[in-house]
């Protein structure tokens, strides 16, 4: 399904984004990693030669997202290395701790930009494409862009923007032919030989000292008990839900019963999300 399809995986240089690029790569597709420096580009690719995998159909480039004009550029260093795009995975984001009336306009500007405006103007950018190719938009989202919890809010806002943004993107492309995948885990546990490994854990507990919120705020999950989950196996079911051409992906399963339950019956789903909170 994958053998010589041209990718680009935004935030393709540590966490998850590295996994699936990596997947990808061993499925025969070629891709370009997008990260957001050349350091972080050369540390993936010798994680991924470290574990004795071929690097030769993966490429790299340092881009901002959060800079106007770089989603351009993407595509177009897309067509130069790889002759053109037939499937995006955004895999970029930010995450933290804070309270939500304690949290700015510009810190939830922040958020946004983070977490939307970095995958929109690339989404723009390459969407005929991949429609042509009849290929596959995959944004990675949240738990958090389904359920609110404490000490998440700004990031749960962010999240529900990019779950609203899916939508209505696979209004418009999925009539053409593309197929358009939501992916909304809990935590994510790091591979191995994530060259980032540690980096999130520094920034929640920094964001909750700054706060001023209970150190199990920083937990993976925030104020939520949830296990983290296998990056490897997720990986695995976000391609095999690419190739069922899912509309949407949440992981874990009772996570989305209970999303569902709200959606269903708002007043008694919600008490049930509070046994669920520490």
């Amino acid at each position: 399904m994958w053998r010589d399809r041209r990718v680009i995986v935004a935030g393709g240089t540590a966490g998850f984004g590295l996994v699936l690029a990596r997947h990808l790569a061993r499925a025969g597709a070629r891709v370009l990693l997008v990260g957001r420096s050349s350091e972080g580009i050369r540390n993936a690719l010798e994680a991924c030669e470290r574990a004795g995998e071929s690097t030769d159909s993966m490429h790299g480039m340092t881009a901002d997202l959060g800079r106007a004009g770089e989603g351009n550029r993407i595509a177009g260093e897309a067509l130069r290395l790889l002759g053109g795009v037939d499937d995006l995975f955004c895999c970029v984001g930010r995450s933290g701790r804070a309270k939500i009336l304690d949290t700015t306009d510009d810190e939830l500007r922040d958020y946004l930009s983070a977490n939307l405006f970095a995958a929109t103007e690339l989404v723009r950018a390459v969407a005929d494409d991949v429609a042509v190719a009849k290929g596959h938009v995959v944004f990675i989202g949240s738990l958090a862009g389904k359920l609110v919890t404490p000490f998440m809010g700004p990031y749960a806002v962010a999240k529900f923007a990019l779950a609203a943004y899916a939508d209505a993107v696979r209004l418009e492309l999925e009539p053409r032919g593309a197929h358009v995948l939501l992916v909304s885990p809990g935590p994510i546990r790091r591979a191995a030989d994530d060259p980032a490994t540690g980096r999130g854990l520094d920034r929640y507990a920094h964001d909750a000292r700054r706060a001023g919120l209970p150190a199990s705020a920083t937990a993976p999950g925030g104020s939520a008990n949830l296990k983290q989950l296998d990056p490897e196996r997720l990986a695995a079911a976000v391609l095999d839900a690419c190739r069922r051409r899912d509309a949407e992906l949440v992981v874990p399963r009772k996570a989305a019963l209970l999303a569902g339950l709200i959606a269903w019956l708002p007043n008694a789903g919600r008490r049930l999300l509070a046994r669920f909170v520490r």
